[in-house]
Formats: structure tokens, sequence, C-alpha cells
């Protein structure tokens, strides 16, 4: 329900006066690919969310779906090492479509897809089937993503809070020169 959730989030956020968003998926593992899609769709009015290729070399484009409700709002994104999987989706498409500007660090780089086989033994082997690529072609697997503001600090408060900062500034000069 990670869409839903988003949806009402900038709902209100809109009805309140906002004139700009910021989604941090920094430390955030990822998710389900159906929901990064719907994530992603909300900023963006068509296109790709990304497309994966899987070892074959068969390719599976997944598109922006219709009726995305923040695709006009001006936007920033905070990432970092730990932001991976579905965050990576999000980051890349908002990137490759020059939609938002990312702050933060290299995303993990955790873009395959996997399935589970399940042992006699009970355990478990995981297998990786294709991979992910960004819109324009990025591959997401083993490199991540770099943002468009590196802001790194040896003090993880430090940074987060420096990265912060400088989304609050990146989104001020957006809106004054909308505005």
């Amino acid at each position: 329900n990670t869409s839903l959730q988003l949806k009402e989030a900038i709902k209100t956020v809109k009805t309140n006066g906002a004139k700009a968003i910021i989604i941090d998926v920094r430390n955030n593992p990822g998710g389900f690919l159906n929901s990064a899609i719907d994530v992603t769709s909300q900023f963006l009015d068509d296109g790709l969310a990304l497309y994966e290729i899987d070892g074959k070399g068969n390719r599976v484009n997944w598109k922006i779906r219709k009726g995305g409700i923040a695709t006009e709002i001006p936007l920033v994104v905070l990432a970092n090492e730990y932001s991976a999987s579905a965050s990576e989706i999000l980051v890349g498409a908002i990137q490759d479509y020059k939609r938002g500007t990312i702050i933060g660090n290299t995303t993990f780089g955790k873009g395959s897809v996997n399935i589970i086989r399940k042992l006699s033994n009970g355990g478990g082997i995981g297998i990786s089937i294709s991979k992910f690529y960004s819109p324009l072609g990025r591959l997401i697997e083993d490199k991540g993503l770099e943002p468009d503001i590196i802001i790194t600090n040896s003090d993880n408060l430090t940074e987060d809070s420096k990265q912060l900062d400088k989304a609050y500034e990146t989104l001020e000069k957006l809106i004054i020169n909308n505005e």
C-alpha cells in the first residue's frame, strides 16, 4: 500500500499549500516492483519507469502508469548507499527524465530480479534472472546510481542534515525561478 499512502501524503501537503516535495529514500532497501512503478508514476506523465533484460537478452519495458498527481510540483529525492532496488527505480527515472534533483550518495546497486528455489534439505537458493536498467539504459546492478549533488560526511547525522539542507536550498531556488 506504499503508493496509496504516498498519494494521500501528496494530497495532504498540496492541500496545505506545499510548493515542493522532498522524497527521502535514504536507507530504504526497496520493495515490490509494482509499488516502485506506482510510486514513480506519481511524478512522471509518460515513458518508461525502467526496463529489465534477462539472461537470454529478452527485454521487458515497464511503463509509467497514467494519473500521477505530482507531475509538476518541484521535487528533490534524497538517496544514499543504502537506497536499494525499488528506491533505485524511482531515483533512476526521476534523474533520467530530469524531473527532479537527486541529492546524497551513490545508491546501493541492487538492480536484479531474483527467484528463490527451495532445496530438498529445507534451505533455498536465490537465482538472479534479469537486471534492471534506468529508462536511459543505466545498469543499476552492482553500480548504483550517482546523485546529481553528492554530499558526504564521516558523521552520519551531519551528513543527513547537510543533505536535507541542500534539498531545501535546491527547492527554494526552483520555487523562486517558477514564480
